[in-house]
């Protein structure tokens, strides 16, 4: 890795997600791998969700903050804007909508290191309610694929 660089870009594309916001952002914030930078983006958000980011703004590991003047009405777009930003060896596009386990960077790059070859990690994730619990997995949604890549 050259000077300068991170190892994992954490891009967090944001639209209207303000109920969500904080706990997925301390979610980010709190990971126990700590080579990261953090990309915050809105798609102009209409219900608070600006003031959320700008108050992470100011930490430490936010390389970037965009908030768009007009919404782009495509996600993809957003992901596309936050790795061209990226300086990350490893993206992570953490949906503002979710949340994550505090070891879950370190668990995917202890996989990634384990495989050099591997250009992708990918773990299961779990369904939850607003309050947190736990509803289903993925596990029957990608039993069904053929062959099973995951």
């Amino acid at each position: 890795m050259e000077s300068g660089t991170v190892h994992i870009s954490i891009i967090v594309p944001n639209y209207n997600h303000a109920r969500f916001l904080k706990q997925r952002l301390d979610s980010v914030f709190n990971q126990s791998f700590s080579d990261t930078e953090i990309i915050l983006l809105d798609d102009c958000s209409t219900d608070g969700s600006k003031d959320i980011l700008h108050d992470y703004a100011k930490h430490p590991k936010v390389s970037h903050v965009v908030i768009n003047s007009q919404n782009t009405g495509f996600p993809v777009m957003q992901w596309q804007k936050g790795i061209s930003l990226a300086k990350g060896e490893w993206i992570w596009i953490a949906e503002s909508d979710d949340f994550s386990d505090l070891r879950f960077l370190e668990s995917m790059m202890q996989y990634a290191q384990q495989n050099p070859t591997c250009g992708v990690v990918y773990c299961q994730s779990f369904d939850t309610d607003e309050a947190g619990t736990i509803l289903s997995t993925r596990l029957n949604y990608t039993d069904l694929f053929q062959p099973n890549i995951w």
